[in-house]
């Protein structure tokens, strides 16, 4: 069995203009294309995810069950909230992955500066949706270890459901990197030791060795891999160095598989992402590297399962 720990879901109504816009810019510098071809032929497919859509593109990859989620850039200045509300936003998630409730789990992605609302709809998320859990996306602008943000953390712990934040440092205009630093993470992970955090993107190229050293010290402290097809293509050798050496710890039983769909489809697809991963006892013997088959598939199924509780 796979288990990806990070897929979105997507409706035209999630954004607005203004984040569409920004968005467009970002792919076209990544994808070496034209801002007009993305507009024509990127946004429609990215606003086209739904449940149906994912779990097809699941069965194609070899991809048993996927934790899906939208995010919540709402509080942004610049950006603005989207078409829908973020209850609007989350509850469709929730009806989507209601639709598939054997291959589908959920997040509910909020920003903690929206205070009393987003305790309450975390609440109504967790005990009347069935959602697994929470999802932050700092680079919204804010430091997740706010302690006006002590209450929401709280809750989380009340309801016995992990808080899943962004740490990656590729991230579009008018959104900022410095917010998703996975120290940020850390004084959360010792304030409240009962709380499970998940680092989404293990830190990626900027902040893997920071992941790595504040998950030794915080036993709460957890990875996903989604954002590492980069890393795999580019920098293989160092990949799997790393790899290897968190491995032969502890930690082994702390990091989880995830694609990130569907916004690395056109980098790297989640079927060519799960073989790479598979292949990795193969293809680490040119670094004079050994793995075991189990140990990658610790990654891709048993870790998650104990982390979310299935």
């Amino acid at each position: 069995m796979v288990i990806s720990m990070h897929g979105h879901l997507h409706h035209e109504n999630c954004t607005n203009d203004i984040a569409e816009e920004y968005s467009i810019k970002l792919q076209a510098s990544m994808l070496n294309m034209s801002e007009e071809l993305v507009r024509e032929k990127i946004i429609p497919m990215m606003n086209s995810c739904d449940a149906e859509r994912h779990v097809k593109s699941l069965q194609e990859a070899g991809i048993d069950k996927s934790l899906v989620m939208t995010v919540d850039f709402g509080m942004n200045e610049i950006v603005g909230e989207a078409r829908w509300s973020i209850e609007e936003k989350n509850k469709w998630i929730a009806e989507q992955v209601s639709k598939y409730p054997d291959k589908l789990y959920s997040l509910c992605a909020v920003d903690p500066r929206r205070g009393v609302e987003a305790i309450e709809l975390v609440e109504k998320a967790v005990t009347e949706w069935g959602m697994k859990g929470v999802k932050f996306h700092p680079t919204a602008g804010y430091f997740p270890d706010d302690p006006a943000f002590d209450p929401f953390y709280e809750k989380c712990v009340e309801l016995s459901v992990p808080v899943c934040s962004h740490t990656a440092a590729l991230i579009n205009a008018p959104y900022v990197s410095k917010y998703a630093d996975p120290i940020y993470l850390d004084s959360v992970a010792a304030r409240f030791p009962d709380l499970k955090i998940l680092m989404i993107h293990f830190g990626s190229l900027s902040w893997t060795l920071n992941c790595v050293e504040l998950m030794f010290s915080r036993p709460n402290l957890y990875a996903e891999l989604s954002g590492y097809q980069a890393q795999a293509l580019f920098f293989s050798e160092n990949f799997l160095k790393v790899l290897r050496a968190v491995l032969n710890t502890p930690l082994k039983d702390k990091l989880m598989f995830g694609t990130d769909w569907p916004y690395l489809e056109n980098f790297l697809s989640q079927k060519d992402w799960v073989n790479w991963l598979r292949n990795i006892p193969e293809k680490a013997q040119e670094y004079g590297l050994k793995f075991r088959k189990r140990e990658i598939e610790n990654i891709l199924e048993a870790n998650a399962k104990k982390f979310l509780n299935i």
